[in-house]
């Protein structure tokens, strides 16, 4: 039973759904963010569930709120063996660090190198990759 107070991550891509065809940049830009934290918050909390780090160091990072999570998380699927089996924890890896990037551009960058329109779809597309792919590590 859930904690009444806990949150569910996916309510970011929920919110990320609401903007996908807005026109509004400033709300484009929030469901790329929206997509990119649903998608790498609901990764960490698979690593942390099950407990799976690469090591001591790997555990204290996605243990903390230091900033290197979002790093490590992105490490331990690429890295640990659990995830080798048909390239899945590298697709997830790849997947992550794609999306951050379009995050960055809409969360600090004047401009972006896409229109947000696409980014915005983009960052759905990536995100919903991510999330089946947690489902089937299950």
């Amino acid at each position: 039973m859930k904690n009444q107070n806990e949150f569910e991550w996916l309510e970011f891509t929920d919110l990320g759904m609401e903007y996908l065809n807005e026109t509004n940049r400033a709300k484009q830009r929030t469901g790329i963010s929206r997509f990119y934290y649903g998608a790498f918050c609901s990764s960490g909390d698979f690593l942390n569930e099950n407990k799976t780090y690469l090591d001591e160091k790997s555990e204290k990072i996605m243990t903390s709120k230091n900033v290197d999570v979002h790093r490590e998380t992105s490490k331990i699927f690429k890295n640990h063996p659990k995830f080798k089996k048909e390239n899945k924890g590298k697709i997830i890896s790849k997947n992550l660090n794609k999306l951050r990037k379009m995050r960055n551009q809409a969360d600090y960058d004047k401009t972006t190198e896409k229109p947000l329109s696409k980014m915005i779809n983009e960052s759905k597309r990536i995100s919903d990759i991510i999330l089946d792919s947690l489902k089937n590590l299950n």
